[in-house]
């Protein structure tokens, strides 16, 4: 058999296992020095465009929380203290550019305020909702990125009873947060009063502050609301991952099956959809699954 003809196979095939690693085009940002190797299939891995290495993986942080405002993706992650074992830490808000994959700037909360950052939302006029597990935050953007801190740029409330802040998102009016449980009867969303911040700030409200409340998936770790008014819901665990399509009173239209890991969703100004993965992260590097990227979702090609 010609020996240049071999070569020439095999350098194709290489080629084809890089497309199917990165979606086609080489993935951006900054690649982890500390993974050998990504997972080149996941499920549905042919919708998932344009993909950025999340922001922070050699540093140790965690992505959680995920939105998009004016040509950026923001993301809320956690630096695993005092050790990867733990599941809390220090949070960090990452500014991206969403076109190159380029780092804009990022904001560290207050130590001791914020410890896992599980939902990000952008909730209009250059505000962001981060949502602690027991605490939301209204930050201001610009203010923070300038200082590097939210300190003196933020109101919060604590949250407690069944409002939990797993994670967040905006309907174009109101702001949500939602609960990460596996009972079935504590899997819900919550519409936060507009007020809340204005009348609460640095105090504790509960459940009856909600204006409305609707079920969703168990295992639920990001949301976001689309230009129809579906409602997108990502699930995951370390086995595996889901994409649910809502009515909005919570009714599950349609389910794909994703990447292990999945974590928060958002849809930018031209109304794409978009997710990211703490899988391949420093402290899940041990997963059979390896895919630490922001990526966006052609939901026109999941199946």
């Amino acid at each position: 058999m010609n020996k240049a003809w071999v070569m020439a196979v095999m350098a194709a095939v290489a080629a084809l296992a890089g497309c199917a690693s990165d979606g086609g085009t080489a993935a951006l940002g900054t690649a982890p020095g500390y993974l050998p190797a990504l997972s080149d299939a996941v499920p549905n891995g042919a919708a998932l465009s344009h993909r950025i290495y999340t922001p922070g993986l050699d540093e140790g942080y965690v992505p959680q929380g995920l939105t998009s405002a004016a040509g950026y993706l923001f993301v809320s992650s956690y630096k695993p203290t005092p050790d990867l074992k733990s599941n809390t830490g220090p949070c960090r808000v990452f500014r991206i550019e969403m076109a190159t994959g380029k780092a804009a700037g990022h904001f560290d909360l207050q130590p001791g305020t914020c410890t896992h950052s599980g939902g990000l939302a952008h909730v209009g006029g250059g505000k962001l909702l981060l949502a602690d597990t027991r605490q939301v935050f209204l930050i201001d953007v610009d203010q923070a990125l300038a200082s590097g801190s939210a300190a003196g740029a933020s109101k919060s409330v604590k949250v407690s009873g069944e409002l939990r802040g797993s994670y967040a998102t905006f309907d174009g009016k109101d702001a949500w947060i939602g609960t990460w449980t596996k009972e079935q009867p504590k899997a819900r969303m919550f519409r936060l009063d507009a007020r809340l911040f204005d009348d609460f700030d640095g105090q504790s409200v509960k459940e009856d502050r909600a204006v409305e409340s609707i079920p969703v998936p168990l295992e639920a770790q990001g949301a976001a609301f689309d230009r129809a008014g579906s409602l997108w819901v990502s699930a995951s665990n370390s086995r595996w991952g889901r994409l649910y399509r809502l009515d909005r009173r919570g009714q599950v239209l349609a389910q794909y099956e994703m990447v292990a890991g999945l974590e928060d969703l958002t849809v930018d100004a031209a109304g794409h959809l978009w997710g990211l993965s703490e899988s391949g992260t420093r402290k899940y590097s041990a997963w059979d699954t390896r895919f630490p990227f922001i990526f966006r979702i052609d939901t026109g090609k999941l199946r």
